[in-house]
């Protein structure tokens, strides 16, 4: 499951746009919803920062 990781993580919202299945949301930082994602790794690729790994 890709998690974002603390302080890395500056809201660009990059990953939300990539997400295929919409399931990531900016609270100041980006938060993913397991029970949406289908841990396809999108995010991970696209994040600047790469604060997003897989748990």
């Amino acid at each position: 499951m890709p998690a974002v990781v603390g302080d890395s993580c500056d809201g660009c919202g990059v990953c939300v746009d990539e997400c295929p299945m919409g399931a990531i949301e900016l609270e100041d930082k980006a938060v993913v919803d397991p029970e949406i994602c289908t841990e396809c790794g999108s995010c991970i690729d696209v994040c600047p920062n790469e604060a997003i790994t897989m748990e």
